[in-house]
C-alpha cells in the first residue's frame, strides 16, 4: 500500500487550490482555513475550492470563515463530500457555487449560541439581559437573511426548516434533496480529488 504524509496530501491539495474544511469547526481550524486561502489568494486571483465534511461547530469561528471568504479577490466555492450541518451549511452558502458528491448529507437547525460572563454581584442586570438578547436576536436574523437569499425562501419557510431540524433530530437530507431545497446548486458526478493539475476539468 502506498503512503502519504499529511504534508504531503495538504501540498497536493493546495496546489489544486483546495482548502479541507473536515472535522469540528473551531478557532484553531477557522485560523488555518482563512491562512491558507490567503495565502492562495494573494498566489494568484483564481477559484478556491473549500472541500467540506462536517458537523458543525462554534458560531464565531464559522462566521471568521465566512468572513474570510468573503473578503478574498479569488472566489471560492464549496464541494460537499461528507456530511453537512449545522455551521458548515451557513459556511457552505457564503461559497459563489455549491456542489456536492452523491452521497452527501445535510442537515439544518436553530443557532445554538453560549454567552460566559463574570459576576461580580449577586445578579445580572436588565441592561446585560438586554444586550445579551440583542446578540442573539441580530445573530438568529443574520442567518436568516443568509438562508433566505441562498435558498430563494421567506423568513417563515427558513424558521420551519430549522425548526423540524430541532424537533426531529434525525432529519438528513439527499444531496438530492438539497438540490430541491437550494442549499447546493449542483451535485457532482465527475469530480476527482487528484486528476492532473493539467487536467481540462479543474475544480471551479
Amino acid at each position: 500500500m502506498i503512503g502519504i504524509s499529511d504534508e504531503q496530501l495538504a501540498k497536493n491539495m493546495t496546489d489544486r487550490r483546495m482548502v479541507p474544511l473536515h472535522g469540528k469547526i473551531d478557532g484553531d481550524m477557522a485560523r488555518g482555513i482563512v491562512k491558507v486561502m490567503l495565502a492562495l489568494d494573494f498566489r494568484e486571483v483564481a477559484p478556491i475550492t473549500l472541500i467540506i465534511g462536517s458537523g458543525g461547530g462554534d458560531v464565531g469561528s464559522s462566521k471568521h470563515i465566512c468572513g474570510g471568504i468573503n473578503m478574498l479577490r479569488s472566489p471560492v466555492d464549496g464541494l460537499v463530500v461528507e456530511r453537512c450541518a449545522s455551521m458548515a451549511v451557513d459556511i457552505l452558502l457564503n461559497c459563489r457555487e455549491r456542489r456536492a458528491i452523491p452521497t452527501a448529507e445535510f442537515f439544518v437547525h436553530f443557532t445554538r449560541t453560549r454567552f460566559e460572563c463574570v459576576r461580580d454581584s449577586d445578579a445580572i442586570t436588565d441592561r446585560e439581559i438586554a444586550i445579551i438578547r440583542k446578540q442573539m436576536t441580530d445573530d438568529k436574523r443574520e442567518r436568516e437573511n443568509l438562508y433566505m437569499k441562498r435558498l430563494g425562501k421567506g423568513r417563515e419557510e427558513v424558521h420551519e426548516l430549522f425548526r423540524l431540524g430541532e424537533k426531529f433530530q434525525s432529519v438528513e437530507y439527499t444531496a438530492k434533496e438539497a438540490l430541491e431545497m437550494g442549499i447546493i446548486d449542483e451535485i457532482e458526478t465527475e469530480f476527482k480529488f487528484f486528476g492532473s493539475a493539467d487536467s481540462d476539468r479543474k475544480p471551479t
